[in-house]
């Protein structure tokens, strides 16, 4: 993100958007296979390729719906805390992210530009972060910020008024 050294951040949000789907699956089908390996010997109709391919796929499938629910739900509630923050900071319920913009935004890495009570000057920034802990994990950082507008730092006084303590 492109920070002006006069831009003003209001808002920050960092969330841990959890284990990717994909990984689990995959891992959730060795562990199919490998019980499926134990249940052919017990199990004749087990025996088949049709049968493993579909044991493999229902059983890891079944296991990863919490990890997939679980991104949704995360998704959902971080758009509707930018959206809460959007409403109140521009006065208007008009500009909203939906969750398919924020993960455009996610993996763009551009910046949303707002207006306050008409006057441009608010960037909404989202992009996923490294972790500096070992584990490697990464969050979602979503940064809501005020810059200055061409006009000068007058109207950027008035501006961060309008952001910080609403429409008067």
């Amino acid at each position: 993100m492109e920070n002006t050294p006069d831009a003003v951040e209001i808002v920050r949000w960092m969330r841990k958007p959890g284990d990717k789907p994909i990984i689990k699956f995959v891992t959730f089908s060795i562990l199919a296979v490998i019980l499926w390996l134990v249940l052919m010997i017990f199990m004749a109709a087990l025996r088949s390729f049709i049968p493993a391919a579909i044991f493999t796929a229902v059983f890891a499938a079944i296991l990863t719906i919490p990890t997939v629910a679980a991104q949704r739900s995360l998704m959902r509630g971080l758009a509707k805390r930018i959206n809460d923050t959007l409403a109140e900071l521009t006065g208007s319920s008009d500009d909203k992210v939906s969750t398919k913009q924020l993960r455009k935004l996610i993996k763009s890495g551009e910046q949303v530009s707002l207006l306050i009570n008409g006057v441009p000057g608010l960037r909404l920034h989202v992009k996923r972060v490294a972790s500096a802990k070992e584990d490697g994990s990464e969050k979602l950082l979503a940064i809501i910020t005020v810059a200055p507008v061409s006009s000068g730092t007058a109207s950027f006084d008035r501006l961060l008024e309008a952001a910080l303590y609403g429409a008067r």
